[in-house]
């Protein structure tokens, strides 16, 4: 599978939006957002999470480097200090990285909800 480069740099971020969000959500909603836990031990936690289209709810800072998949096709936008703002169109099964403590915002640019597997890695 090739990879999207713009998508290394900044989808899984997304995939992972909530990542800030993620301690206050586990499986509630929070402007347009949800994410739900999948399973959580001492070294991952899964992560299923919902953007819903339009919603930006803010930047938010991941405490564990992972990995996101898209399961659903659409639109994602992504919002970095220091970096330019993109969107990047993913097909369902597109993967990517994002490191640890990055601080960034990622919202749903398309008009379809769009639900993001992440994976973080606690060790």
């Amino acid at each position: 599978m090739k990879l999207n480069r713009h998508f290394l740099s900044g989808a899984v971020c997304g995939a992972l939006l909530t990542g800030g969000l993620s301690y206050y959500l586990q499986s509630a909603s929070a402007a347009g957002t949800e994410a739900k836990v999948l399973l959580e031990n001492d070294r991952v936690r899964v992560r299923q999470v919902l953007f819903q289209p339009g919603v930006r709810p803010g930047p938010h800072t991941h405490g564990y480097a992972h990995v996101g998949v898209i399961l659903d096709e659409g639109s994602l936008g992504f919002v970095e200090k220091g970096k330019k703002n993109e969107t990047i169109n993913f097909k369902s099964g597109d993967a990517g990285w994002r490191d640890a403590n990055v601080t960034h915002e990622v919202f749903n640019a398309g008009k379809k909800p769009i639900r993001v597997v992440e994976v973080e890695l606690k060790k």
